[in-house]
């Protein structure tokens, strides 16, 4: 059987997070200014002249968001960024480097179960095995 080893790395896993945690916050402000105001995808997109399908992709992670492409979401949705860099805050829950990883374990083992039992070995009676020792 063949296995696989599949680490992206701290550093990765650190970017990934940052850009899904802004996709995440695009995505809760679109939604509020839809139910504010009606506000759609298709509104963002005619604000910013360009194709609704390129405002989804950017939304769902299947395309690039650049720091402009950011802005300009923004921008269209009249709101401001507010940026901040801090020290990292280790949270209940929260996945620590190198603990989810399969990092550092051994090979893993594939059982066949149809496989049949390989034979018992049988004890000679005369055997030292099953029996008491006899004192001298």
């Amino acid at each position: 059987m063949t296995s696989f080893h599949f680490d992206i790395g701290e550093r990765a896993r650190h970017a990934g997070r940052l850009i899904g945690r802004v996709r995440g916050e695009l995505l809760r402000a679109l939604s509020e200014r839809k139910s504010e105001r009606g506000f759609s995808q298709e509104a963002l997109a005619r604000k910013l002249d360009t194709d609704r399908s390129l405002i989804n992709r950017q939304l769902s992670g299947e395309s690039t968001l650049t720091l402009r492409s950011l802005a300009d979401l923004a921008w269209a949705m009249d709101l401001e960024i507010s940026f901040e860099l801090k020290k990292q805050a280790s949270e209940a829950g929260q996945n620590q480097p190198m603990t989810t990883s399969t990092v550092r374990h051994g090979q893993i083992k594939y059982i066949n179960g149809a496989a049949k039992p390989a034979p018992a070995r049988a004890i000679p009676a005369n055997s030292e095995l099953g029996q008491p020792k006899k004192s001298a």
